[in-house]
């Protein structure tokens, strides 16, 4: 969370959640609160959201436009890689990935699926 708090200060018109997949909600918000960290939202996952999301790792991150389309999706890695895709969604809420940018999630999404957990 270190690296996605101030870059979600830089995006105030976007909404950042965190979702702890092992721990309650209160306490995600209590650690938020504890470090001093803005702008982020604590969120419990609901049924089988992380799975029918195909969260495989501990550390995903994922970008969902207004219309709820995942339109960047990243495992590990820094915050500060996703400003293009952050910038992307501030000028247009509605943004869709491109074509490219879908290849290259499947071909990331099936490489990550055949990886170990």
């Amino acid at each position: 969370m270190q690296t996605l708090n101030p870059i979600a200060s830089e995006f105030p018109e976007i909404d950042f959640y965190v979702v702890a997949y092992n721990e309650p909600a209160e306490v995600v918000e209590a650690y938020i609160e504890e470090n001093g960290y803005t702008d982020l939202i604590a969120a419990q996952p609901v049924g089988a959201m992380l799975s029918d999301l195909e969260i495989t790792r501990q550390m995903a991150m994922m970008a969902v436009n207004a219309d709820g389309v995942i339109y960047h999706r990243q495992l590990m890695g820094s915050a500060d890689q996703w400003s293009p895709q952050f910038t992307a969604l501030t000028a247009d809420p509605h943004a869709i990935p491109t074509k490219t940018e879908v290849k290259k999630e499947q071909d990331r999404r099936l490489m990550d699926l055949q990886l170990p957990a």
